[in-house]
């Protein structure tokens, strides 16, 4: 089945299946108040509130929580680092 996605500017865009739209949300390119439905449907969602997306959330929100992590982490070092540098 083929999904219809429409952004806030009145874009839109065909997916030609549910794992191309669970691609399509996970790396970011779906916002949360982007509307999608389904090819025979009439009746428009957002994309937080879309069922079919929702074991996606979770792994969406445990990727930014992994990159925050690695990013704090990286500061810390060259903190470490330009402070060893200045002795």
């Amino acid at each position: 089945m083929r999904y219809r996605v429409r952004n806030e500017k009145g874009e839109e865009l065909e997916c030609p299946s549910l794992g191309d739209l669970h691609v399509l949300y996970r790396q970011g390119f779906l916002g949360e108040d982007d509307l999608v439905r389904q090819e025979r449907s009439e009746r428009w969602e957002r994309v937080g509130d879309f069922a079919a997306l929702q074991g996606e959330r979770g792994r969406r929100r445990e990727l930014r929580v992994a990159l925050l992590i690695l990013a704090a982490a990286a500061a810390a070092v060259g903190a470490l680092w330009l402070a060893a540098r200045g002795r």
